[in-house]
């Protein structure tokens, strides 16, 4: 005789079965239960909102639109009041339960929104518990070549033109933005930027009294003229200066509006490069003049004393007339003419240099201001003046146009060609 329980095993699994299909559609019709708006950072906009204390809806209801906050400043669940590179930023969304909940998104999507920029590569860091409806984000853009990094230096500009530096914050899934009635404070400079004002100023103010006091911008040729006088101030060492300093000067502060330390130089490395060859160049060409005038002259020199000596041996020999001796005597005779006009030929040796004030000095060819001078030197001017703009403007090194580079190349070769011609500075 078989057990009766073994008969009525499959109508147990059965009605299991059935019993579970119940509970499992009365769950899945059952709406996710929501949290108490009161402790969501929006909770004040629930509570100022009309509709939701009629109908008392909670932040569930499909109805309920995501929009972005201020929330509650108190207690201290809110929207970032202050924005700034390096530091985590919160924004509060009234429905953001019911828009990962209820409608299934997914937070992860969600990108920053500031002063009308998307930061597009800056995920989520964290999200707050379901109850309480933020999400956080930690403003470090990944690279100083990236999309966010130009992103960020419209968001700075923007914050510049703004009276109180005051931008609209929110976030955005792909290209749809969520309302929002929160602004924010973007800092348009470093909390220490005075520091590094006055850094830059000290550095500034050492490159000046080097320069004046000492040669590190001054050039001569020969020797240095006796105290009080100075040597005159060279137009390729102040060159090499101005780049150095306006690119030690754009690389700090790039690196403390930023947090980077990886800064792309882009074309700022030609430029020192154009700066660095014309005052190598430049010294060059002076030191060869120089040095070439001084072996002719020694050449010429050592040449007049050997025929003098000939001369005299010769003589003292009282070659006969005809004699191989006497056509050698003429013959030395007169190529020692011929070496005395050409001593006499050569220029003076330069004098001693002395500095007749900077400007004179960076654009006096030695006779009189010249245009190759005035000419690298303007452009210098420009050019510095866009670099100063565009790495204010785009926080980053400016990319110059080929041909802006090509410009100022040509402008310091001519300045290098019309070294070999100027007369020395006295």
């Amino acid at each position: 005789m078989k057990a009766p329980w073994n008969k009525s095993l499959p109508v147990t699994c059965a009605a299991a079965a059935i019993a579970f299909l119940a509970a499992a559609h009365c769950f899945a019709s059952t709406p996710v239960q929501p949290p108490d708006p009161n402790d969501s950072c929006a909770s004040a906009e629930y509570q100022n909102d009309e509709k939701a204390k009629q109908t008392q809806p909670s932040p569930t209801q499909a109805s309920v639109e995501p929009e972005v906050v201020l929330g509650d400043v108190e207690g201290r669940i809110n929207t970032s009041e202050v924005v700034e590179m390096g530091r985590p930023v919160t924004v509060c969304v009234k429905g953001l339960y019911n828009w990962i909940y209820i409608q299934k998104n997914k937070p992860a999507e969600l990108r920053l929104f500031i002063g009308g920029q998307i930061l597009s590569s800056i995920k989520p860091s964290s999200l707050s518990p379901p109850a309480q409806e933020y999400v956080n984000f930690m403003l470090e853009p990944d690279s100083p070549d990236s999309a966010d990094w130009k992103a960020w230096a419209a968001i700075v500009d923007a914050s510049r033109q703004s009276s109180n530096n005051k931008l609209t914050i929110s976030v955005a899934e792909g290209s749809q933005v969520f309302e929002s009635e929160a602004v924010t404070t973007v800092m348009p400079y470093p909390k220490y930027w005075p520091y590094l004002v006055g850094v830059m100023l000290c550095l500034l103010a050492v490159l000046w009294i080097l320069a004046w006091k000492t040669t590190l911008l001054r050039y001569t040729v020969g020797a240095d003229p006796n105290a009080p006088q100075t040597a005159p101030f060279s137009l390729g060492l102040c060159q090499m200066a101005f780049w150095f300093f306006l690119a030690v000067a754009a690389y700090v502060y790039l690196c403390a509006s930023t947090l980077q330390i990886h800064i792309p130089m882009g074309s700022v490395l030609g430029l020192l490069g154009i700066s660095a060859t014309t005052g190598l160049a430049a010294s060059f060409v002076d030191t060869k003049k120089t040095s070439t005038a001084d072996k002719q002259k020694n050449d010429l020199l050592v040449e007049q004393a050997a025929l003098n000596s000939r001369i005299n041996d010769l003589q003292s020999g009282h070659p006969a007339s005809g004699s191989a001796a006497e056509k050698e005597l003429l013959d030395k005779k007169s190529r020692l003419a011929t070496v005395d006009a050409s001593i006499k030929k050569l220029p003076a040796a330069p004098g001693i240099s002395k500095s007749e004030g900077f400007f004179k000095d960076i654009l006096n060819d030695g006779d009189g201001i010249s245009f190759h001078r005035f000419q690298i030197a303007v452009w210098t001017l420009v050019l510095g003046s866009v670099f100063v703009w565009g790495v204010y403007r785009n926080m980053s090194m400016p990319e110059f146009d080929a041909s802006l580079l090509t410009l100022m190349g040509i402008s310091s070769g001519t300045y290098v060609g019309f070294k070999f011609p100027e007369a020395p500075k006295t």
